[in-house]
């Protein structure tokens, strides 16, 4: 190619090069090297050849903390034979900026997806609702039986996606309310930055809505007494929730069922956790990126910040 832009592929290689160089010891190198052998390269299934064409499966695109790529990793686990029926691929925020990932995502987000007829589809509900449509053949139905059912499941992840898990909008700057629990211009950059009023309100819109998930979800699960599209939605955000809220907003552990405010919510979530494997798995996966971000500092700024804070204003609920 003419472009004077480095192909992501080499500048993998010269990355792990450098990463090599440093190493301390040759187990760390040989470490190195077998991670990055077990990768699978982004732009063999990314590059236009493949795209528009058709695939021998279809491709998901994943990231391992992800809360909305996390709900189409519940599906595909749970879906009888989807395993091995999609080709998963894990990224990371490198890859999201490549040219061969903004060919399936312009939004430089996951998840992506790439139908088996090389179309790239892309927004985690549209994913979700086409996989559930197309495999409606196999069991079992993650949607609820009936008209009224199926209308409680579709309002509960508009809610989730509209006020809690999206910016609805992609200009620098911007957020979405469960970014008020993690964001912040120190560690993310201006791009992502957030002032004390707009993370103080978005606190506040997710207890809003938690309140009203609270009162309003039918049965043992979110949408009846079934596992449904709601339950793959909320799970993941969750897992934020639970994580970060008390750790730095000084929040009640919301799904403790002893001191929760929200204890049917609590009930539910701890029935998911500890009694359906893959939201276990889920739980694990997103917990422990969250640790790991959480020893290399990422919510101190937030804590200073709120701890400074001489204005009044509402972190802590209830």
């Amino acid at each position: 190619s003419s472009s004077n832009i480095v192909c992501p592929h080499t500048w993998r290689l010269l990355l792990l090069c450098y990463k090599l160089a440093a190493a301390a010891d040759a187990a760390s190198m040989l470490a190195m090297l077998h991670r990055a052998a077990a990768r699978p390269a982004l732009h063999a299934v990314c590059s236009p050849r493949w795209l528009a064409t058709a695939l021998q499966k279809p491709v998901f695109f994943d990231m391992v903390h992800s809360n909305n790529a996390a709900r189409i990793r519940l599906w595909i686990e749970l879906k009888e034979n989807m395993k091995d029926e999609i080709d998963v691929r894990t990224i990371t925020y490198a890859d999201l900026q490549t040219p061969e990932f903004i060919k399936v995502n312009p939004l430089k987000k996951v998840p992506g997806f790439i139908r088996q007829d090389g179309v790239t589809v892309f927004e985690s509900k549209v994913i979700l609702s086409y996989l559930e449509d197309k495999y409606s053949s196999q069991s079992p139905s993650f949607e609820p039986p009936t008209p009224e059912g199926r209308q409680l499941m579709d309002l509960i992840i508009r809610l989730h996606d509209l006020y809690v898990a999206s910016p609805n909008i992609t200009a620098p700057g911007h957020s979405h309310s469960q970014g008020a629990m993690y964001l912040h211009q120190d560690w993310h950059g201006p791009a992502r930055s957030m002032s004390l009023e707009h993370r103080e309100q978005k606190l506040e819109e997710i207890w809003k809505q938690l309140s009203w998930l609270e009162e309003n979800f039918e049965g043992t699960y979110l949408a009846g007494d079934k596992l449904s599209l709601a339950d793959f939605t909320w799970f993941p955000t969750a897992i934020f929730m639970e994580f970060m809220l008390p750790r730095v907003f000084q929040w009640p552990d919301l799904f403790d069922e002893k001191v929760s405010p929200f204890p049917r919510l609590a009930v539910w979530y701890t029935m998911l956790r500890k009694e359906e494997p893959a939201f276990t798995k889920v739980h694990k996966d997103i917990w422990g990126y969250w640790l790991k971000m959480e020893d290399e500092g990422q919510f101190k700024p937030i804590q200073e910040e709120i701890r400074n804070d001489t204005s009044g204003k509402k972190f802590k609920y209830p």
